[in-house]
């Protein structure tokens, strides 16, 4: 099979992309608007993958090293905007993609692995880091597990993250996004233990029992630090009932959302006939025509935007919600918080790296469909 190569954009003032061989074990994963892992000197950056079966260079290509997330970081849309917005505005393709995507997700981060606790059968180098990971207990960046077994392993990692025992996630370096992920104890098993069975099981141990029957009380999935912290129990009871497998304890994505515990305002349930108007117009739009919306203040404007909306989410697609400054944001957010609960997801400068990344991961996965905030939003994946 002859040699597959990719264009690999990075977050850099060059006039065009790098090339870099595509390995076969990756061939399904490097795909336009995917994240890749690729050398660049003597360190290794996350880029994103613009075309796929580019011409092969005149010297020598350097490989792909790893390709992380399970689907595009980039919709095949988004990446045509970005990419004809670097042609119109003649910025660098790397330096426009920077605007796409939030800080922290590509370029100068790091990649982390952390053992899953999926049980697999495997041998070799690949069970020996297996082994490694699970000593080490939480995560651990890929460059430290080289280290430690002097040798390159982003094979390795990629054969274990494809059957479950692993997990690859990209973080940047210097900032809190690594708080993102949160130990977490689930229940094991399908169905819990009856009484006559607790009473057998932890006939010796009702510390134990306590700490299960608290986890069954809170969902079946409960933090360790709320276990350890405000229930006070001891990690030792964790890990015994670990042994027993009757909880699992993993790594899991916490959300951080700066505005979940803001006010919302509820808006009006009619419309005027003069706001029936306004959105029977916008409504008539074709794909691509725009319009300005026009009334004095107290007018009735927001709520022609969140009926707007409203349909949008109803017809199956989203919206993205554009103010004119940061400042604007908390008022905007309660309006539609107070209409569409959950669905809403805040994305602006003055948020942490953290913050706009787990946003932007729930509007690129659909678990949330309205996108808040000033100009950048705009590129928001929704």
């Amino acid at each position: 099979m002859s040699d597959r190569f990719a264009q690999v954009a990075l977050p850099l003032p060059l006039a065009s992309p790098y090339i870099y061989r595509i390995p076969e074990t990756l061939g399904d994963r490097v795909v336009p608007g995917a994240r890749v892992v690729v050398p660049v000197r003597r360190r290794e950056l996350v880029g994103i993958a613009v075309a796929v079966d580019a011409p092969a260079p005149e010297s020598a290509a350097r490989d792909i090293l790893a390709a992380p997330d399970a689907e595009p970081a980039l919709s095949s849309g988004l990446l045509a905007t970005v990419e004809w917005m670097a042609g119109y505005y003649g910025a660098p393709l790397g330096l426009a993609l920077r605007a796409a995507l939030p800080g922290g997700m590509w370029g100068a981060s790091r990649v982390v692995v952390s053992p899953t606790g999926v049980p697999v059968s495997t041998g070799g180098l690949a069970g020996e880091v297996l082994e490694w990971l699970e000593r080490r207990g939480g995560a651990v960046p890929v460059s430290t597990v080289a280290r430690a077994f002097k040798k390159p392993l982003w094979e390795v990692l990629d054969r274990l993250a494809r059957v479950g025992a692993v997990a690859l996630r990209v973080e940047p370096p210097d900032t809190g996004a690594d708080a993102a992920a949160e130990r977490v104890a689930t229940l094991t098993g399908l169905d819990p233990p009856t009484l006559v069975e607790r009473r057998e099981l932890f006939k010796r141990s009702p510390v134990q029992r306590r700490l299960y029957d608290t986890i069954e009380r809170l969902g079946g999935v409960v933090q360790v630090a709320h276990l350890t912290g405000q229930l006070r129990f001891k990690a030792a009871v964790l890990r015994s009932l670990e042994q027993r497998g009757l909880i699992r304890i993993h790594l899991a994505e916490r959300v951080r959302d700066p505005f979940a515990d803001s006010p919302v305002s509820i808006p009006p349930d009619t419309l005027t006939p003069a706001q029936a108007d306004a959105l029977a117009g916008i409504e008539g739009l074709d794909p691509g025509e725009g319009a300005v919306l026009f009334g004095v203040t107290g007018s009735g404007k927001t709520l022609v935007y969140l009926e707007a909306v409203r349909r949008a989410l109803a017809d199956g697609r989203g919206a993205i919600v554009l103010v004119p400054e940061i400042a604007l944001t908390p008022q905007t957010v309660s309006r539609l918080r107070g209409a569409f609960g959950g669905e809403i997801a805040v994305l602006h400068s003055a948020l942490s790296d953290g913050e706009r990344a787990d946003a932007w991961r729930m509007l690129r996965r659909g678990e949330r469909r309205v996108a808040v905030g000033a100009r950048s939003a705009v590129f928001a994946p929704v």
